[in-house]
């Protein structure tokens, strides 16, 4: 059984055909991480159009509750903060819902793929041209986040997995996980 079949992490385990909230399909893992794995899933609110969305799922095995609240919260920061953000480069979130020992945020599906993908498939040099096309791109987005109002976002996870390059070779930013407002002292 492959990857895009079945995804075990730390004892979990989302399959492929299972429906999340009664809404969303599993169709394929897409990104897998610690406690964090992504899915391709169908959005069945829209029965006559195949409308995809990424499904990030958290897996909360901390014994301690104490500990437990902190995960969550952080998690529910993170859903908190995408939810303020508008910008072309950052996707769109759309839900957040939490099952047992599970948290889920629903975002936009970046048809694309990261740009450490890309590296690695690459021989030789990537276009100049396109390489300083996306580094404006990138600059734009981290600057959008710096000027965010009332406080400043810091990304703080930049590497070249967490930038997608989607399939009209735009920079998409993902994975704030670990993104933080800016607070001063």
């Amino acid at each position: 059984m492959s990857i895009v079949d079945e995804l075990t992490i730390d004892g979990g385990t989302i399959k492929s055909g299972e429906t999340l909230h009664g809404r969303f399909l599993i169709n394929k893992a897409i990104g897998v991480g610690g406690m964090v794995s992504v899915h391709q899933s169908r959005d069945m609110h829209f029965p006559n159009v195949t409308k995809y969305v990424a499904v990030k799922e958290m897996i909360n095995f901390a014994s301690d509750p104490a500990m437990r609240d902190i995960i969550i919260r952080n998690f529910e920061r993170e859903a908190d903060m995408l939810a303020t953000l508008s910008h072309p480069a950052i996707p769109k979130i759309y839900d957040y819902f939490s099952s047992e020992q599970r948290s889920y945020l629903v975002m936009e599906y970046i048809d694309g793929r990261d740009l450490e993908a890309i590296l690695e498939a690459t021989e030789g040099f990537i276009a100049t041209a396109q390489v300083v096309e996306w580094a404006i791109e990138l600059c734009d987005v981290l600057a959008y986040l710096q000027k965010h109002e009332p406080q400043p976002i810091i990304f703080r996870d930049m590497k070249p997995s967490n930038v997608m390059i989607d399939h009209h070779q735009h920079v998409r930013l993902v994975d704030f996980g670990i993104a933080r407002d800016f607070r001063t002292g």
